[in-house]
């Protein structure tokens, strides 16, 4: 008797935990930690953009003997690199005594290389010492450029989009 009273405990114990890990299983550990930003357009209306920029530079490519196809019109850089500039960036702001809070794109070009196009990213912020002595009015768009090393290098490519 005590045998069979051991085992149907055993196997109650048994049925309890594999209930116990089923339960923890269904339910997700983890949850979206992500919104979708402001500025997320269409792919349709993005075509449209690019049509517009190719357009507007149809005119400046002719006067100076270029086609489109020799000049970068698009920058790639991998995931990995963009997560990595951002943690880098912002420890190195936190660092120097800066919040960052954005990233600037520039325009630019290469005169080394006759004038091709580039970007970069800088990191935009401001000191935290000033955040905490005055009213901090980043909303309005005016943040500082913070003296982080900007993001360049990414490949460059002459297809439009998408």
């Amino acid at each position: 008797m005590k045998r069979i009273l051991k085992w149907s405990m055993l196997s109650l114990a048994v049925c309890g935990l594999l209930w116990a890990c089923s339960e923890e299983e269904a339910t997700p550990t983890e949850t979206a930690n992500y919104y979708i930003p402001d500025g997320v357009i269409s792919t349709d209306y993005a075509i449209s953009l690019n049509q517009a920029w190719n357009a507007k530079n149809a005119a400046i490519y002719s006067k100076a003997g270029l086609s489109k196809a020799d000049e970068n019109q698009s920058f790639w850089w991998s995931l990995e690199d963009l997560r990595n500039y951002l943690a880098y960036a912002e420890q190195e702001a936190k660092e120097k005594g800066y919040h960052m809070n954005g990233v600037r794109v520039y325009l630019a070009a290469y005169p080394e290389k006759g004038n091709e196009n580039t970007l970069f990213f800088a990191p935009t912020g401001y000191e935290t010492a000033a955040k905490a002595s005055a009213i901090n009015m980043s909303f309005f768009g005016n943040d500082e450029a913070i003296p982080v090393d900007p993001l360049n290098r990414g490949e460059g490519g002459n297809n439009g989009y998408p």
